[in-house]
Formats: C-alpha cells, structure tokens, sequence
C-alpha cells in the first residue's frame, strides 16, 4: 500500500490531505500556515503517514493560472527540501466544488475549511485517475 500526501497551494495557506491507493479514498487532515516552516511541516506529516508521495493541484487551464508560476516555485522548493515524490494534479474549481460539498454537509465557516476540502478534493481525483479497481 502506498500513501500519499494531496496539496492545495494558497499564498497564506495550505491545504492537507491524505490517501492511500489500496481504499483509493482520501480524507482531510488540516490547514497550514504558507511560511517558512511550510517544508518541514510537510515532510513531517509525510513521515506521520509513511508517504513517499506528494500531489499538489495545478491548475492547467490558460485562463485561470494566475498562481502557476507560484505553485511551479513552491513545487521547486519542496523537492530541495524533501525527498519525496511529487505529482501535479489537474484541478480547475475546486475550491468551489469544496465549497458545495461543505455547505451541503451544512457546515460552517466555509473560508476556513475549503482549503482542506480542496485538497481532498485533489487527492481523490488523483486516486480515482491513477488507480483502477
């Protein structure tokens, strides 16, 4: 069984998931501050869940990509720092898509958790993508 470990990159915040191929599921795991420790933080929660793997959401779509040059950076940095595999995922909306599932789960504070939902989001695409039955 391999995990792994799905990103949603903001220039304040980050958004954490994590999966495994076997169940093929992914599940929130938590927001974290985009600071200087943003690395480590990671990697430790890589190390907590034995993943050698990284997915972080790209948006690809010419329109939207505001961030690319931002996400490519981070991605850059985050190989320097650790050794773990990085996959992009293709992600277009999902911070709305996360925000749809949020409020049909009638939950509250919606800017204070559709990053992690996004995040799942990405990761699961990922799985339901890479991984077959």
């Amino acid at each position: 069984m391999e995990y792994f470990i799905g990103i949603d990159w903001g220039v304040r915040k980050i958004g954490v998931a994590f999966g495994d191929n076997e169940t093929r599921q992914s599940f929130s795991y938590g927001l974290l501050k985009n600071d200087d420790n943003i690395f480590e933080k990671l990697n430790d929660i890589a190390e907590k869940y034995e993943s050698k793997n990284f997915v972080v959401g790209f948006e690809q779509n010419k329109i939207y990509n505001d961030n690319s040059k931002k996400i490519i950076n981070f991605v850059n940095k985050l190989s320097v720092f650790s050794d773990k595999k990085i996959t992009f995922s293709p992600e277009m909306f999902t911070t709305r898509e996360a925000q749809n599932n949020l409020k049909s789960a009638n939950k509250k504070k919606l800017a204070k958790k559709d990053d992690v939902e996004a995040a799942r989001i990405i990761l699961q695409n990922f799985l339901d993508t890479n991984f077959e039955n």
